[in-house]
This record gives C-alpha cells, structure tokens and sequence, in this order.
C-alpha cells in the first residue's frame, strides 16, 4: 500500500510537471518581440535610376559621334599649333587647344561609360 501511494504521488507529480513545461514550451515557440519601440518612422526604398529609353540612347550615340568628331578636328588643329612652334616654346593657342582636347576627351570618355 505504500508503494502504491508513492507511485500515485510520482505519477502526478510527473504528470504535473509535463503539463507546466507544456505551458512553459508553448511560451517559447511564439515568436519574441522586439524590445525596442517602434518610432513608427518606415524609411522608404531610394528611387530606382531612370531607364533610359531607346530614343535617349540614340541621342547619346549621336551626340558621341559629333563629339568624336569635333575631338578629331581639334586634334588635327593642335597638330598643327605644335608644327608651327619651335621645339623650345609652344604658343598660348597651342596650349588653349591641347586643354580644350582633354576636356572633350573626358567629356566622351563619360559618356561612353553611361552608354
């Protein structure tokens, strides 16, 4: 009889325990929240680049050749400042030219990128 009423005792005293840890495990599975407050500020998505379209894209094609050959033209022209100069001093307008060709140079260059 006594062994009996230890079995009782241990039967529900697991029995008890499977129920609490039921309780406890239920707790864990739902999903935490944060712990920080919400400001309620949602930051929006930055704006996707435009798409350039196929007429746009032919405008930049053309204006590149027209670059091109502009930039031929002045490079032709320096050609010729430097053929004038001797070989101790180049003039002003040789200099002139020579930046106005790395300009259109650099010019193209970024647009041939951005094609």
């Amino acid at each position: 009889m006594k062994g009996n009423r230890w079995m009782a005792i241990l039967l529900l005293a697991a029995t008890s325990f499977t129920l609490a840890g039921n309780d406890t495990l239920a707790q864990r599975r739902r999903p935490m929240r944060s712990t920080l407050p919400s400001s309620g500020m949602e930051f929006p998505l930055p704006p996707s680049p435009p798409v350039p379209t196929r007429r746009m894209m032919k405008a930049s094609y053309e204006q590149l050749q027209k670059d091109t050959e502009k930039l031929y033209e002045l490079a032709g022209e320096l050609k010729e400042e430097v053929a004038k100069t001797n070989e101790d001093l180049l003039s002003v307008a040789g200099i002139k030219k020579a930046e106005e060709v790395e300009k259109l140079a650099k010019k193209i260059q970024s647009r041939i990128k951005n094609l």
